[in-house]
């Protein structure tokens, strides 16, 4: 019994740390989000606008459905795969999802490979790894080297990429081939660790953006980053992308491109869109935690503002799917 209490004690203690860390870096709306998170823990998550009964189907070459925040479930043929999935309700004990997840795991009967981007507790979510283990043990969890010391003994096949080396210059880092499914891990301009403070002083790896390629479809999923011209260009110049998959952070008057330099504006996702070519862009990592029914119609105003661009925009709400 003592020695649980002395863990509440430390855990609470490492908590606080954590959420002065994420004040001190994050300013006033951090707090803000994280104030309105606290009230949330008394209350279950609201339910989402749609609930796709049977997210797999038979027939198609490309679909997303947004399961909220950075979780997307692609269909790419026969495949099936899962971006840094967030199935649970909290993340890391201080955020509270005001939305229930976009996809009831029950109605899911097939999950080939689940792709984590980095190591922060709202995208590498250990419980949600947990759920998806319980129904698909035997997955594919491809991730950047360095996430692997947060990781339990799961039953997944774990597949470590070699990230790209900055001092290089690269770009793109190892690659794997999953059943005919090449990833790749790629640049992004972000920061590693777990949960925050080890990342921002002592830990540089466990972070990456990929490039899915299967058959004639190549999607690109950002991962949390910011712009980088050449990067962008680069990735126009090397691959014909039919879906980008992008990261945002929501802003309701802003014309930034980059929130500091590790992650994106609604307007930054725009601009990749527009360097790379993409056919398609869908914005993520927005509206889990918040209000996305407010932000959703700030956002098609901002971004769906240039005619040559709306069309290939896909602002979905949460629990939506669509097929390209």
């Amino acid at each position: 019994m003592k020695n649980n209490i002395q863990y509440l004690i430390i855990k609470s203690n490492f908590n606080i740390l954590i959420l002065l860390f994420l004040i001190f870096f994050g300013g006033c709306q951090t707090f803000s989000d994280v104030g309105d998170n606290i009230v949330k823990n008394f209350s279950a998550p609201l339910n989402v606008s749609y609930n796709v009964k049977n997210p797999v189907k038979s027939g198609v070459r490309l679909s997303a459905l947004w399961i909220g925040h950075a979780s997307v479930l692609l269909q790419i043929y026969d495949k099936v795969i899962i971006t840094d999935p967030l199935l649970t309700y909290n993340v890391a004990g201080v955020l509270r999802r005001n939305y229930q997840p976009g996809i009831d795991i029950n109605n899911l009967k097939q999950c080939d490979i689940v792709l984590i981007s980095h190591s922060h507790s709202d995208h590498l979510s250990l419980g949600s790894l947990g759920k998806i283990e319980s129904k698909f043990p035997k997955t594919d969890l491809v991730f950047p080297e360095g996430v692997e010391e947060y990781l339990p003994d799961y039953s997944f096949n774990l597949h470590r990429l070699k990230m790209p080396s900055e001092e290089k210059n690269e770009y793109l880092g190892e690659s794997v081939v999953l059943d005919s499914v090449k990833i790749t891990c790629v640049t992004s301009r972000h920061w590693g660790g777990r949960n925050g403070i080890d990342g921002k002083l002592w830990t540089d790896q466990g972070f990456c953006a990929f490039i899915v390629q299967y058959r004639d479809v190549c999607v690109y999923i950002s991962g949390d980053s910011s712009y980088d011209p050449d990067l962008f260009e680069f990735i126009r110049k090397n691959y014909k992308i039919d879906l980008a998959v992008i990261n945002i952070i929501y802003c309701d008057d802003c014309e930034d491109i980059n929130q500091s330099k590790s992650h994106l504006y609604p307007m930054g996702a725009v601009k990749i869109l527009e360097v790379t070519g993409a056919d398609y862009m869908i914005p993520v990592h927005f509206g889990t935690f918040t209000d996305v029914n407010v932000q959703i119609p700030v956002l098609e105003k901002m971004m769906l503002q240039d005619k040559n661009l709306s069309g290939r925009i896909k602002i979905l709400n949460l629990g939506e799917q669509v097929i390209f």
